[in-house]
């Protein structure tokens, strides 16, 4: 029987669900394939001729178009074909491979709730499904989950499709000319009840919370006189199916998180549709020295991190413990005793009711408690809910590498008046000991994150706080909505079976994303007024990446090689490129950010230190052009780019974090019947393909700290080009930060990794290089520092086989680029006396009692340090907010 009678006899199937679907042979095809490949048999030829022979016994059995097979019909029919048709071995390998996929299904409906699986539960893996259950899928008053994850990205894109519907040209005036009744607009706010699940755009549907983003967005673009329809004239729009046209756009946003493309930032997949409505990561609250104002900051703190944000505060204006204090004739108690109110508030308050909060704490270089302040977390239960920081300007760091004496005067917050003399030199010494000791604090040099600061001369002071992982520099009130694109996604394979990066795609995804995360800022329900105002003001987006790790690895590109840095600064560079020229389109249709006309933009500057810095022959896209237009029209965002941490969201995406390496490339886990070992899905192919996959090399690579390096079964391309964490020398980590720096707006999240063994001078040369890198700060992860918990714990046996050394092309930067005397002597000393011994065993780190705050507090077990963030690889906790 041909294809086309077969076609004409089956043509649809009976699925689990008892729901009908089109009948494909090509699925029998390559489930027959599947099961070949698992006996070492791979034949495409042979499966599509055996998946005939089924289609066949399906018509023989008297399968009809009016006796519609089940699956599990045709699954048996399957194994009846295999076992009469000689293929035994084959036939064994897909009963249990039926088995697996019945296992599978059974557990992912047990983790999900779920009676039968949705399409997204069928098409993510276990793992990402458990993420999803346990931080984003919204449960009822008896914490049973009850929704699906195609109702979760579903009840996301509506909102942000909702940010589109607004600017429809039926609605929307950019001229501003309009006045419009608000009262009647916002009397529906009153009545969301009654408008749940009643409106909808195709055949997606508004429930309340859509509903009430709706209004608000109405209500600010009314206020600015750019609506040109009544809400009631709107919803009568919305009614007669004159905006249906959005169905596609919000399609467009769900396929694009679906097929794990792109991620929004976490509290958007919280809240996005729900009662909270919160859907930003990101944000920073001034810190003023008058009671008042420490406890109105306090308030919105406690709010913020109800509604599932984290909070950055400089800390630096709060005058030193034991001035005087005017009004009782008292003394002050500090600003690090206030840091411990804020600690409790966090401790209390759990972000959306989901997780504590997480926060920066920051003071500055010349504040009188700065002392106190870098030695106060090197013992464990202190501060426990902060990331700490030092903010460095220009006159610290002159006084570091520029004078003999490195004489450096701390100053009164109150009055600027010198308290005391110190040296600078003893100074970054005490910052580099203590993060030797404990990973914090890290550094933030304003001077670098104010240098190309374009906002600052609408703001009238530079940028002085950033959010609780570094990466995003932000003034008091404002917020930053992040989402991260997934590099290794954007590949397309060749006939020769190798891979290339898709540029074209990469751009479409930029755009889609850029206008995704502009949507955001109009529908957003912000925790506090002011809030609101700011965020509004500049409309600040963090675009960034994940992935990059398992790209390098699916293009076989070493990441600490020439071509590796070279890639990713071309990623870099594509993805501000091409953000900020949507964000210009956006200003043309929807207009500019209110603040535009007050900032540096009117006059030819941007944000971006790759412009001004790399040579112009060196750049891979026109910026000058991009620049006249920005002259012309405007641009929404003041921001585009930032490179957040993903912990959590490359769990769901099924990726590696950020722009990390990975951190192992095989783990073990240990189970009642032994060990078990997780590996990187691209290095496992990797393997299988060259014949070496094998649970003893799976073992060896585990005791090896999760590294190949120096096993000898492994080829030595593969030791080059499947890097660790560990494998790449720590001035390569701040090389790759570099690069990626060059070309983003804001910041990045990195952790630069370093082995136990190393000394604080090395950890304040990494200091002396990532400033003359032109890094916006930097975190030092040294493995074993964080209170005797090591970095992974990829296994008991674990030994260190491997020494690493600078790359050639950090060396070359360093031998050719830094020129300033002092940095020169102390970075050529620290890279030159990395000589270790030909094995390092940590055991005696390992045995070490794991002290409880390095422990998941969900679900108690092991936490790994990456992109500055701690972040749980069995649920998903993250200690960040972001990702």
């Amino acid at each position: 029987m041909d294809n086309s009678q077969i076609e004409n006899t089956i043509t649809e199937i009976r699925k689990r669900s008892g729901a009908i679907a089109a009948f494909n042979k090509d699925k029998i095809s390559n489930a027959i394939y599947r099961a070949l490949a698992a006996t070492s048999k791979a034949d495409r030829g042979v499966a599509d001729q055996l998946a005939t022979n089924v289609v066949n016994k399906l018509v023989e059995q008297g399968f009809t178009i009016t006796r519609v097979p089940t699956v599990e019909d045709i699954q048996d029919i399957v194994e009846s074909t295999l076992i009469d048709s000689g293929n035994s071995d084959i036939a064994k390998a897909y009963i249990v491979y039926r088995h697996e996929r019945r296992k599978l299904r059974d557990q992912k409906m047990n983790v999900l709730n779920l009676n039968t699986l949705d399409p997204v539960s069928k098409k993510f893996d276990l793992n990402c499904l458990r993420v999803l259950a346990s931080r984003y899928l919204f449960r009822n008053s008896k914490n049973e989950i009850i929704e699906s994850p195609t109702q979760m990205f579903e009840r996301v894109a509506i909102l942000v499709g909702i940010g589109d519907i607004l600017y429809d040209s039926q609605v929307f005036d950019k001229s501003g000319n309009t006045k419009q009744d608000i009262d009647e607009a916002e009397s529906y706010l009153e009545k969301l009840d009654a408008f749940d699940y009643k409106f909808k755009v195709g055949n997606y549907f508004f429930n309340k919370w859509h509903f009430r983003s709706l209004i608000n967005h109405y209500v600010t673009l009314a206020n600015k006189g750019q609506m040109k329809v009544s809400f009631k004239d709107l919803l009568t729009l919305l009614a007669a199916k004159k905006l249906e046209s959005y169905a596609d756009k919000i399609t467009e946003y769900f396929e694009m998180m679906t097929a794990q493309d792109f991620l929004p930032n976490s509290p958007t997949m919280m809240n996005a549709g729900g009662r909270l409505g919160q859907l930003s990561a990101c944000f920073v609250l001034g810190m003023e020295d008058g009671m008042e104002q420490i406890m109105k900051s306090t308030s919105d703190a406690a709010l913020i991190f109800k509604s599932g944000g984290g909070v950055g505060i400089n800390y630096s204006n709060l005058r030193e413990e034991g001035d005087i204090v005017a009004s009782t004739s008292g003394v002050a108690s500090g600003p690090v005793s206030f840091m411990n109110i804020i600690n409790t508030v966090t401790e209390v308050v759990k972000q959306g009711g989901k997780r504590r909060g997480a926060n920066m704490g920051i003071i500055e270089a010349w504040h009188p408690d700065v002392e106190k302040f870098i030695t106060n977390k090197t013992e464990p239960g202190v501060l426990e809910n902060f990331n700490i920081s030092v903010g460095i300007w220009e006159d610290f760091w002159n006084a570091l590498v520029n004078t003999e004496d490195g004489n450096y005067v701390l100053r009164s917050p109150r009055n600027k008046k010198p308290v005391k003399e110190i040296n600078a030199h003893q100074l970054i010494d005490l910052i580099a000991l203590s993060a030797w000791k404990s990973a914090e604090p890290g550094l933030i040099f304003f001077d670098q994150i104010n240098k190309y600061n374009v906002f600052a001369k609408a703001r009238q002071a530079p940028l002085r706080a950033t959010n609780p992982c570094g990466e995003q520099s932000l003034y008091p009130y404002e917020s930053c909505n992040l989402g991260s694109i997934n590099l290794v996604n954007l590949v397309k394979r060749q006939a020769d079976g190798t891979y290339e990066f898709d540029w074209q795609r990469y751009e479409e995804t930029i755009r889609k994303a850029t206008r995704f995360l502009d949507n955001i800022i109009d529908v957003n329900t912000y925790p506090v007024p002011e809030i609101n105002v700011a965020s509004k003001e500049s409309r600040r987006i963090g675009l960034g990446v994940m992935g990059v790790a398992d790209l390098l690895y699916r293009l076989r590109i070493p990441y600490n090689s020439k071509e590796g840095y070279e890639l990713q600064s071309k990623l870099s560079e594509a993805l501000t490129y091409y953000s900020t020229e949507e964000s210009v389109a956006l200003a043309k249709s929807r207009g500019e950010f209110p603040l535009c006309s007050k900032t540096e933009y009117p006059e030819g500057k941007i944000p971006i230190a790759g412009y001004y810095e790399k040579p112009k022959e060196s750049h891979s896209y026109e910026w000058d052009p991009l620049i006249e237009k920005i002259q012309k029209h405007g641009i929404r965002n003041v921001l585009t780019t930032t490179v957040a941490p993903t912990g959590t969201l490359s769990m769901i995406a099924d990726c590696s974090n950020g722009m990390e390496p990975a951190f192992a490339l095989v783990f073990e886990k240990r189970v009642t019947v032994g060990r078990f070992f997780y590996s990187n899905k691209i290095f496992e192919e990797a393997l299988k393909e060259n014949g070496l996959y094998t649970d003893e090399i799976l073992a060896k690579i585990a005791d090896n700290y999760g590294s190949l390096k120096g096993i000898e079964e492994i080829p030595q391309w593969m030791q080059d080009v499947f890097v660790t964490a560990m494998d790449i020398h720590w001035a390569d980590h701040l090389m790759a930060q570099a690069v990626w720096q060059d070309w983003i707006g804001n910041a990045i999240a990195k952790t630069i990794n370093m082995p136990y063994d190393v000394t604080a001078e090395d950890v304040k040369s990494a200091y002396l290089l990532a400033h003359e890198l032109g890094l916006k700060g930097m975190t030092v992860y040294r493995d074993g520092s964080r209170h005797k918990q090591v970095l992974h714990m990829t296994s008991e046996n674990a030994k260190k086989i491997f020494n690493v050394s600078p790359s050639e092309y950090m060396t070359t930067f360093v031998l050719s680029k830094i020129t300033n005397p002092y940095i020169k002597s102390q970075v050529n000393a620290s890279l030159a006396l990395k000589v270790h011994d030909a094995e390092i065993t940590t055991k005696t780190q390992k045995h070490e009692e794991i002290s409880e705050d390095r422990l998941c507090p969900t679900c108690k077990n092991n936490l790994v340090f990456v992109e500055g963030c701690s972040i749980c690889i069995e649920c998903g906790y993250s200690g960040c907010t972001s990702g």
